[in-house]
C-alpha cells in the first residue's frame, strides 16, 4: 500500500501540464547526478586497474616475497627450506643470492652495462617465478656453473646470443698484485628472458647458486624466494612462514619496497574521486531549486492539503522523498553506463598503451571493487536525501490560511 507522501511525492515528480522550467532542473539535476556516479566509477576503476596490473606484472616475473636472516647468511638451509614449502599456502621455495656487477663484452668497445645478478638453484628456481617460462632456447632446470641467463633488451642493445662469451665485474674486492680490485667472472650466456618488464629485461641476470656462492667464498644460500598461491595471500603466508621458522628471520615482498608506489596510486584514487565527487555535489544544487521552485509553485495546493488534514511531516517527507527519487534515477543511470563499461573495456581491452609508455600494460585496465560500487552508490543518494531536507522543510512550515490565499 502506497503511503501518503510517496503517492504526493510520485504525483508532483510525474506531473504533467506547467512547471517546464522545473521539469528541466529536476533532469539537469539527475543527469548531473549520472554523470557524477559515472565520472566517479570509472576514476576508481582505473586506479585499481593500474595498481592491480602493475602488482600482477611485477610479482609474476619474481617471487611473492623473500626470507632471510636478520645477519649474515642462512646457516641451515635444508631445514629451513623444509618448513617453509611444508607451510600451507606455498607452492615453492628456492634459495638465492644477490650480487651487482658491471658487464662487458670482450670482443667490442662498449661501455660497462651495470646488472643485478642473482643466483639461483636451477632445480628450484621456476617454482618461485614465471619469468623462466619465457627462457630460450632451453628450461632453467638445465643452468650450469659458468653459464649465465640475461634479458631479452639488454641482448637486443649488446648484440648477444646464446652461446656469446661475457665478463662481469663483481662489487667485490679481491687482493690481487696491485692492491685491491673486484672480482670478474667470466660466463656463456645459456638463455635469454622476457618478462615484459623493462627493469627486469634490461637490468637482471641469473647465474648458478654454486657461482654466486663460490663469489661470495660461503657455502651457504643469502635469501629463500618464497610463491604463494595467489598474491592476496601474501601478507598471512608471510606471517605464517616467520612463525615457523622462528624470530631470527625478516621477510619482504616487492609491495615493502615499492611502498611508495602503491600508497601513491591509492591516494590518487581517493583525491580524483573526491574530486569529481565534487560534479555530484554541484547537480546537488539543481535538486534544491527544483524544489524550492515546486514548492511556490504548488504554495496555493500545499495550503489546501494541510487544511485538509495532511500534517507538515507528511508534507516534508513527500518533498524528501523527491529528492531521494531525483537521487537514485541519477545514480542508477551512472550504474548502468559504468558498470558495463568497465566490464568490457577491461575485458576487450578497448584502450591500448603505447609501449614507450609502459613497457608492461598495453591497455588501460578497468577493475571495480565491490566497495567502489557501494561508495558511488551510498554517496549521491546521501547527498541528495540531505539537500532535499531544506526545501522540504520550508513546505511543511507553510502557514495553510496564508497559503490559500497566494494567487
Amino acid at each position: 500500500m502506497t503511503s501518503f507522501e510517496g503517492f504526493l511525492a510520485h504525483r508532483y515528480l510525474h506531473a504533467t501540464g506547467r512547471g517546464s522550467f522545473i521539469k528541466l532542473m529536476r533532469q539537469l539535476a539527475t543527469g548531473g547526478i549520472a554523470l557524477g556516479v559515472s565520472a566517479m566509477l570509472l576514476c576508481m576503476a582505473l586506479m585499481n586497474g593500474f595498481h592491480d596490473e602493475i602488482q600482477k606484472n611485477i610479482f609474476s616475473a619474481t617471487a611473492h616475497f623473500a626470507v632471510a636472516p636478520r645477519l649474515g647468511d642462512i646457516q641451515d638451509l635444508p631445514r629451513v627450506l623444509g618448513e617453509i614449502r611444508n607451510t600451507p599456502g606455498v607452492v615453492g621455495a628456492s634459495p638465492m643470492r644477490m650480487e651487482k656487477g658491471l658487464l662487458r663484452v670482450a670482443d667490442r668497445d662498449l661501455p660497462p652495462e651495470p646488472l643485478i645478478i642473482k643466483g639461483i638453484d636451477p632445480a628450484s628456481a621456476e617454482m618461485t617465478s614465471t619469468i623462466f617460462s619465457s627462457l630460450e632456447p632451453y628450461s632453467i632446470s638445465r643452468l650450469e656453473e659458468g653459464e649465465i641467463v640475461i634479458g631479452q633488451q639488454l641482448a637486443e642493445r649488446l648484440g648477444l646470443t646464446v652461446g656469446s662469451e661475457i665478463s662481469v665485474a663483481y662489487f667485490r674486492l679481491s687482493l690481487g698484485p696491485t692492491g685491491s680490485q673486484p672480482k670478474v667472472a667470466a660466463y656463456r650466456i645459456a638463455g635469454i628472458f622476457r618478462s615484459d618488464i623493462g627493469e627486469f629485461d634490461r637490468s637482471w641476470a641469473f647465474i648458478h647458486l654454486n657461482d654466486a656462492m663460490r663469489l661470495a667464498r660461503t657455502q651457504q644460500a643469502e635469501m629463500i624466494d618464497v610463491r604463494t598461491r595467489s598474491t592476496d595471500d601474501i601478507t598471512d603466508i608471510k606471517s605464517a612462514v616467520l612463525k615457523k621458522i622462528g624470530g631470527q628471520f625478516v621477510a619482504s615482498d616487492l609491495r615493502d619496497t615499492n611502498r611508495a608506489l602503491f600508497s601513491a596510486l591509492r591516494v590518487e584514487k581517493w583525491l580524483f574521486t573526491s574530486l569529481i565527487g565534487v560534479i555530484v555535489c554541484i547537480a546537488v544544487f539543481n535538486i534544491v531549486a527544483s524544489l524550492i521552485l515546486l514548492v511556490t509553485e504548488k504554495k496555493r495546493d500545499l495550503g489546501v492539503l494541510l487544511a485538509l488534514g495532511a500534517t507538515p511531516k507528511q508534507i516534508e517527507g513527500a518533498f524528501a522523498r523527491q529528492g531521494l527519487h531525483m537521487g537514485l534515477r541519477g545514480t542508477a543511470g551512472g550504474l548502468l553506463f559504468a558498470l558495463p563499461f568497465c566490464y568490457l573495456a577491461d575485458r576487450y581491452r578497448w584502450i591500448p598503451l603505447p609501449s614507450a609508455v609502459y613497457d608492461f600494460i598495453t591497455y588501460v585496465p578497468f577493475r571495480l571493487h565491490v566497495t567502489d560500487i557501494l561508495i558511488a552508490i551510498l554517496f549521491p543518494l546521501s547527498v541528495s536525501w540531505l539537500a532535499s531536507k531544506y526545501p522540504a522543510r520550508v513546505a511543511a512550515r507553510l502557514h495553510p490560511i496564508d497559503s490559500m490565499r497566494s494567487s
